[in-house]
């Protein structure tokens, strides 16, 4: 059983080295999930993490989040959080809207709909949708295409904004 672990944390390791290697938007995240996904199909039975490795990995990713806040943070976040309230609403209200079409087409049920579309961290929402008793798999999916699209467009339209406002 332990071979299954290795293989699989090897081939997250190298696709997500090679994927940053390569520039690849969200290299590491994107790279390692591609590759371990691919080594979990690949072998017979899938493979899934203990309840306890996985909680360690999530607290592993709080705290290098965390490790980036300085307290140039306080004063910005206090005035951001208006804007970040609203924000998160009317992106929940967009998510709703995409997970009663999803649903009503019948691609998926309404709570994996609404995990996988409402604006939020991959990770967090899977692990939240497997909480709840939603499909992980497709959750990340859906937060795996939104994440690798915005990834690619964002800083683009980040260059055709400066660009554009450029004093003459």
């Amino acid at each position: 059983m332990v071979e299954r672990y290795v293989l699989v944390v090897a081939a997250g390791v190298c696709g997500g080295l090679s994927a940053q290697h390569f520039n690849v938007p969200g290299g590491a995240v994107v790279g390692a999930m591609i590759f371990s996904g691919i080594m979990s199909l690949i072998l017979p039975n899938g493979i899934t993490l203990p309840p306890q490795l996985g909680t360690a990995i999530q607290i592993m990713l709080g705290i290098s989040l965390g490790l980036t806040f300085d307290r140039s943070f306080l004063s910005l976040g206090a005035k951001a959080l208006p804007l970040a309230i609203l924000s998160t609403i009317v992106l929940l209200m967009v998510a709703v809207g995409m997970a009663l079409l999803a649903s009503r087409f019948g691609f998926v049920d309404f709570g994996t709909a609404l995990f996988g579309f409402s604006p939020g961290g991959m990770s967090g929402m899977a692990v939240l949708a497997q909480s709840e008793g939603h499909k992980t798999p497709v959750v990340a999916f859906f937060h795996l295409v939104r994440i690798f699209t915005l990834f690619l467009v964002v800083p683009l339209l980040v260059k055709l904004f400066v660009l554009f406002r450029q004093p003459t």
